[in-house]
């Protein structure tokens, strides 16, 4: 009888420890990566995440209240600088929901969008519920920038006619045949007329195409002929805003440079994102001079010594008075993690500097 007894307790023992273990070994175990972010509107704002989610556990698992923590890398160690982007959901709300040992790809959307510059990393980090589990899935922080969609970057060379999108061409004075950029084939560079000019810009390991159309625009100036000229020249892409790295220019020395204070600034160039903000630059000595160099003090270019520009020697010009002119190269970078609508050329109005602008090049 006591064997029996003995008997008995061992199987009721197990049994309770076979069912307690099985409690304990059915539950939810989720994983997720993070495959990458988009803005789907060209907002320059991110609203739209493509997660992997891993379920190895042997219960079915939904996920509820999710949360997207961002902050930038300077602010990762401040907690009250973490901001907490609420209300996102399940593009498909099935997606919510995983089957034990099921991997899936599922987007996740919200209002309160992320922003990303090139000029700082974010972090982020991932905050949601799920059953089958009594704790918060929280992962590590990560850089959200790593997995952004910049499929449509612009990775190409884009280059384009001044006058074609709107830019108002002239030349210095419509009665001197000479002050054009025509010159004898004895300066390092020559430029075609409607057509590509291959040229150096600072250490751009290539030569950077520039479509040079029939005519120069030249900025705003009181001195001559050109106070009639508009202060504000803009290259709207408003209706189809586009992403890219780099905006290169060929022109910038212009006319009466040898009259432009030191110190002052000549043109400003302003680039505007779809989230209406902008990255400026007051463009002075350091990028604008005159482009006959004799008018410059030394007769020589008066920008390059400042190292943001490069010269480019055009030799002299075929018509009276034969100058030895020059203009310039240079480089500018955008915040590729945005959207541009415009790119806008504004001149003080009140120096005596006349820049001009040649070509303009997105890359």
């Amino acid at each position: 009888m006591a064997t029996l007894l003995l008997i008995a307790l061992v199987v009721a023992a197990s049994a309770v420890v076979y069912i307690l273990y099985i409690k304990l070994m059915r539950k939810s175990k989720l994983s997720v990566e993070l495959l990458s972010v988009k803005d789907t509107d060209k907002d320059s704002q991110y609203d739209e995440i493509t997660l992997q989610l891993v379920n190895t556990g042997t219960l079915q698992a939904e996920i509820t209240n999710m949360t997207i923590w961002t902050t930038r890398a300077s602010t990762l160690g401040d907690q009250n600088k973490w901001h907490a982007h609420t209300g996102w959901v399940f593009v498909n709300e099935l997606d919510k929901t995983l089957n034990p040992s099921e991997i899936k790809e599922a987007k996740i959307s919200g209002e309160d969008q992320i922003s990303l510059t090139f000029s700082e990393y974010t972090y982020y980090r991932l905050e949601f519920q799920y059953s089958g589990s009594k704790n918060k899935f929280l992962s590590d922080w990560k850089v959200l920038n790593e997995y952004a969609d910049l499929s449509d970057l612009l990775i190409s060379f884009d280059s384009f006619n001044l006058t074609a999108y709107g830019f108002d061409g002239t030349i210095d004075d419509p009665n001197r045949a000479a002050n054009n950029y025509k010159t004898n084939p004895d300066g390092d560079y020559q430029l075609t007329e409607d057509a590509y000019n291959y040229l150096p810009v600072l250490d751009e390991a290539e030569l950077i195409p520039f479509y040079v159309g029939s005519k120069i625009v030249v900025f705003h100036s009181p001195n001559g002929n050109l106070s009639a000229q508009p202060l504000q020249q803009v290259f709207d892409r408003t209706a189809d805003p586009f992403r890219a790295k780099k905006f290169f220019i060929l022109g910038l020395a212009g006319s009466w440079g040898d009259e432009f204070p030191y110190g002052d600034w000549g043109l400003n160039l302003t680039f505007v994102y779809t989230d209406n903000s902008k990255d400026t630059y007051l463009l002075n000595h350091s990028y604008l001079g005159d482009w006959w160099y004799r008018a410059n003090p030394g007769h020589e270019c008066i920008s390059a010594p400042y190292g943001l520009i490069t010269e480019i020697d055009l030799g002299t010009q075929t018509d009276t008075p034969h100058s030895h002119i020059h203009t310039h190269t240079t480089r500018f970078y955008f915040d590729f993690y945005k959207y541009v609508k415009q790119i806008i050329f504004t001149d003080p109005g009140d120096d005596y500097a006349a820049p001009h602008l040649l070509s303009l090049t997105l890359r």
